[in-house]
This record gives structure tokens, sequence and C-alpha cells, in this order.
């Protein structure tokens, strides 16, 4: 996971936090293990976008700002979960039909083409389901801060949602966590290294055995990207970790299209090309929110 350098500013919503929210695809589970305090950095984030929701005084931060779900299905009648917590900031959301192209050379042209379109067009693109490797022409080309399916079970959002859940409810230092199910996952490798670095004591098993039910809390992934989490009492509240989901995914937006953006300008001024800042801030985004 990559390290994050944390600064929160007292009543600051907007902490200056740089992205825990992923690990690059190819370090996979041989990345460097997350630290505690950056961890913490993000979930201190979250609290506060958390409180302000509650006491109404989260405002509208990301007003006038863009933001770009690609659907690789027709949008349904429901909406998501990203895009509510996007809209709850203020920002534009649109759901866009985008059909993944096949891999001859012409398809990657109109690839690269529609990715500068996107990225003139939008604050910030959300990639949903794409294949990675369009995911990462996308970014490549677009200049603005491109996720891999920030609002999708498997990225990192979730994961971390999860493990701030078990903090608020640990009853002691030195608890631990029983883990059901293939360890292997995109979120489990997310969560398991950074429930670790926050001190819990891990026990993976790939199927419940007999003999490992004294665990402080269980986190059963069995059921493919339906996790569920009991504590000492019984299954944690539901509502909780959605409500830890939605802020998790509002720190992200927040970090990377208001920071980044405000990066982007300051480097095309000084750089005198605004495309050639853009595409810098959009490559720096690529190492932090990736698996």
């Amino acid at each position: 996971m990559t390290a994050i350098k944390a600064s929160i500013a007292a009543g600051n919503t907007f902490a200056d936090v740089e992205s825990v929210l992923s690990i690059p695809s190819h370090r996979g589970c041989a990345g460097e293990p997350p630290a505690a305090e950056d961890i913490l950095a993000i979930f201190a984030a979250a609290r506060r976008l958390r409180e302000d929701a509650r006491a109404g005084t989260i405002g509208k931060p990301l007003h006038g700002k863009n933001l770009a779900l690609l659907l690789d299905t027709p949008p349904g009648e429901e909406t998501s979960a990203l895009h509510r917590a996007a809209q709850e900031l203020g920002a534009r959301v649109s759901e866009v039909r985008f059909t993944d192209p096949a891999g001859s050379a012409s398809a990657k042209d109109d690839l690269r083409g529609l990715a500068r379109m996107l990225g003139r067009m939008y604050d910030a693109i959300d990639c949903g389901t794409l294949a990675p490797a369009s995911v990462r022409q996308i970014e490549q080309e677009a200049g603005v801060p491109v996720y891999e399916g920030l609002g999708l079970d498997h990225h990192p959002a979730k994961a971390l949602a999860d493990l701030m859940t078990l903090c608020e409810h640990r009853p002691a230092p030195g608890a631990s966590i029983r883990f059901l199910g293939d360890p292997t996952t995109a979120r489990a490798r997310a969560f398991l290294p950074a429930a670790r670095a926050m001190g819990f004591e891990m026990r993976t098993e790939e199927r419940p055995q007999a003999g490992s039910e004294d665990a402080t809390f269980v986190v059963d992934a069995t059921h493919g990207p339906h996790w569920s989490l009991c504590g000492p009492a019984g299954p944690l509240d539901v509502l909780r970790c959605s409500e830890n989901h939605r802020c998790m995914m509002q720190t992200e937006l927040l970090e990377t299209i208001v920071k980044v953006n405000s990066g982007a300008l300051a480097a095309a001024r000084t750089q005198g090309s605004s495309r050639a800042g853009s595409c810098a801030i959009s490559r720096h985004e690529s190492s932090l929110l990736r698996y």
C-alpha cells in the first residue's frame, strides 16, 4: 500500500492526506505494508466527513465539479453508492455508457481519443468494471483523476471502511480477527495488511475450522464480495458499515478532485501548459489509486 504523508489540520474536512486507498496491481501481496499513522489519518478524515454530514455542515465542496461513471451496461434504475456519495458533496454525476473496445490498433486509437474527450468534459472519471488495460489507457490520456471502480467491493475504499468499522468497535488493545475466506482477493489484500498494521492479531482460514472461535471479531468473506462482520456482541451494524464506506469514498473524491486538480492548475501555470500539468498530476495520481 502506498505510504501516506498526512497532516490533518484541525477543523479542515479536506485534510492534507495523500491517498491510501489502493495498492498497485503489480505489487500485489508483496507490496510494503501500510503504516498505522497513515491509516489513522484516512480514518480521521472520513470521520470528519461523517460528523459533518450528521450535523448538516458538510456543504457542497464539489460544487461545479463533474464526475463521469463509465458503465459497460445500460444505467439501471437504482443509483449507485458512489453516485450518491459524489452528489452529496455537490458534484454533477453523469452515468456514461462505455463499451470497452477490442484490442486492435484502431480500437486503441479510438480509446485514446475518447479518453482525451472525457478528460476535457469531466474533472474525474470512474471506470467501474472496465478491463484494467482500458483503465490504464484512459488514465494516461484523460489528464484527470481516474478511479478503478471506487464504489465497487474490490476497491481498497471498501476494505478500509470495513477496518474502520472494526476499529470503532474494538473493546481493547490486542484484539484479534478471524478472517474466513480467500486471502488473495483484491479486497483481502488491502484489508489484511492494514488490519495487522492497526495492531490486530490476524488468523486466516479458507474455511471455518473447529477450535478457533475465540477471536474478538470474525470477518466472513466466504460469500464473495458480501463480507459480514461480527463482534463480541454479534453482527456489526450494517448501516454503520455503509456509512463508513460512503465517507471513505468521499474522502477519496475530495482528496483527488479538489487537491489534485488544484495541483494540476499550479503545475500548468509553472510549466506554461495546462495539458502538460494535467498529465503530470494524472501520473502522480495513478501511483496512489491503484491495485
